[in-house]
């Protein structure tokens, strides 16, 4: 009963104590200059308490190993800053990587051994929390505790991105899934916090189709009947499947004819199918803002959405640490080109010999320094890589320090369409085993190939080799998607929605060809057709 206690309480005080959106981008303002300023305190507060302090910390048995104490890591700091501190300690093995964080393989270092569990990195400190899903798909996602307090802090970030873009008070509509994915329900909770609350939330997927607990439910109608009561009331999710972007087009030309921008929040994929719809309909959409994230913004998808006269903004997050890097108004040259929100996070690379790629690669390790932060990172992988430099831009984010860039953003971890990811680990499975022992054939005779297609969308083609034989294509499709959706062992998993979206987008194509081999001939599971930096021959996300 405290927990539910807990968290009405938090509810109640966050939703009484939103914000005007011109109050918002004041202390947004000021709180993101303090924060740039006492970056380095603030990293070091947190580790004293979090990691060095906190007798259950991940983090211990390898720093202990290597007789790291606090007073290292403070004499570090002051002599060598925060980044080289963290180069440091990756050095002497202090980091995890993904698949340590996800507890798929022991982590080995330093004559220690362990195995991770999921609420081993939550952060204790979080009072009053709901629960969502990342939309990794691997266990049913990873859980992520959200606290309100955090929200408060996250919404400032777009307050300051929505001004950056002159769309502060522009009308704004969601498309994403239905609670219990994130991105949903946290960006209409955030959006209506400082003053502008979302207009239309549109979900790829009806909620008849996702099962959730009865905590969820009740937790959901909580949120949406407080905020009424508080005068604040938020969109409830309606269903507009991915063959029903003309609707969320419909929405931005009418928005459109009354105001001069308004602010699309959705998937880069889902992004390009409403420019696609408007084109089609000869709809007006100069003037849109769409912030697009949960997988690539590719040259081609960019293309795509600026050729209807609106702007695409990549937002990149993962959910243990929420958004972590925003597009500015400049011109780049990559269209992905972000600025990290330094204050908030740190990154440094690690090198990663990839499984099933036949690839080395500079995988991100991440490091939170918000207090308020789901997840406490020190050098934690999340399975992504990309473009990590300085550079000098006449932006706010700029002016306010945030110099720090990000670019060529993949991930070598998971496949991503539409939004939404499924990590190898299933994939491998399906590949290797299930599927040649229901059709026949070897491991090497089905592949997966992903690529971008002339609309920019992104399809996975799964191969399946002609020494298999007669097969229907039709049934080993439904035969995939259904081993997908087995693979995942909560009955409330993103997967269930996730399934749902690459069915209506045929996002997986049967082919009868032989798998491809690597330029070192070798015949791996995955072959991705676009070269993406120069870390690799193929990168995937």
């Amino acid at each position: 009963m405290r927990k539910y206690y807990r968290f009405i309480d938090g509810l109640r005080k966050f939703a009484k104590s939103r914000m005007e959106p011109g109050e918002a981008i004041a202390l947004a303002r000021l709180l993101l200059q303090k924060r740039i300023a006492e970056r380095e305190g603030n990293f070091l507060r947190l580790a004293e308490r979090s990691i060095f302090g906190y007798s259950r910390s991940p983090y211990l048995p390898l720093l202990a190993a290597k007789r790291i104490a606090f007073s290292d890591l403070k004499s570090w700091v002051s002599k060598d800053g925060l980044e080289a501190s963290l180069r440091a300690l990756e050095l002497e093995g202090v980091y995890f990587t993904v698949d340590e964080f996800k507890g798929k393989v022991p982590v080995r270092r330093n004559g220690t051994t362990f195995v991770c569990a999921e609420g081993m990195f939550d952060n204790p400190y979080l009072s009053f929390v709901y629960e969502v899903r990342s939309g990794a798909t691997r266990s049913a996602g990873t859980r992520i505790r959200i606290d309100f307090d955090y929200l408060h802090q996250r919404s400032l970030y777009d307050a300051f991105l929505l001004n950056l873009h002159g769309c502060l008070t522009a009308p704004i509509a969601n498309w994403f899934p239905v609670f219990p994915g994130a991105p949903g329900i946290n960006s209409s909770l955030r959006f209506a916090h400082i003053g502008n609350p979302v207009e239309r939330w549109f979900s790829q997927v009806a909620e008849d189709r996702v099962r959730v607990n009865w905590e969820k439910r009740w937790g959901t109608k909580t949120i949406f009947a407080v905020h009424r009561l508080y005068g604040c009331p938020l969109a409830e999710p309606e269903y507009a499947g991915l063959n029903d972007a003309h609707r969320i087009a419909q929405w931005a030309s009418e928005a459109l004819s009354e105001h001069p921008n308004c602010v699309i929040y959705t998937f880069a994929a889902s992004a390009v199918r409403v420019c696609i719809a408007a084109a089609e309909a000869n709809l007006n959409l100069k003037g849109a803002k769409f912030l697009v994230t949960g997988e690539p913004l590719t040259p081609h998808k960019k293309r795509e959405i600026e050729s209807t006269g609106a702007a695409a903004i990549p937002v990149y997050g993962i959910s243990e640490a929420g958004v972590i890097a925003a597009g500015c108004n400049q011109a780049h040259s990559q269209s992905d080109h972000c600025h990290l929100y330094k204050d908030t996070t740190a990154i440094i690379t690690h090198e990663h010999v990839v499984p099933n790629f036949d690839i080395r690669l500079d995988s991100y390790l991440f490091t939170s320094l918000l207090y308020e932060s789901p997840k406490l990172l020190l050098n934690v992988g999340m399975g992504d890589f990309g473009g990590l430099d300085s550079a000098a831009c006449n932006c706010e984010f700029g002016e306010l320090g945030f110099d720090t860039c990000l670019g060529n953003i993949r991930s070598y971890e998971k496949l991503t369409g539409e939004g939404v990811t499924f990590v190898d680990t299933d994939f491998v499975r399906i590949i290797e085993n299930e599927l040649p022992e229901t059709f026949g054939g070897k491991s090497t005779d089905y592949q997966l190939i992903e690529e971008e297609d002339s609309k920019g969308f992104t399809h996975l083609q799964l191969l399946v080799s002609p020494r298999v034989g007669k097969v229907n294509e039709a049934e080993v499709l439904d035969k995939f998607m259904m081993l997908l959706k087995r693979g995942e062992a909560s009955p409330e998993s993103w997967a269930q929605s996730g399934v749902e979206m690459w069915r209506q987008s045929s996002m997986v194509q049967v082919r009868r060809n032989y798998p491809v081999c690597t330029a070192s001939g070798k015949i791996l599971p995955f072959q991705l057709r676009k070269p993406t930096n120069q870390h690799s021959e193929y990168a995937a996300k």
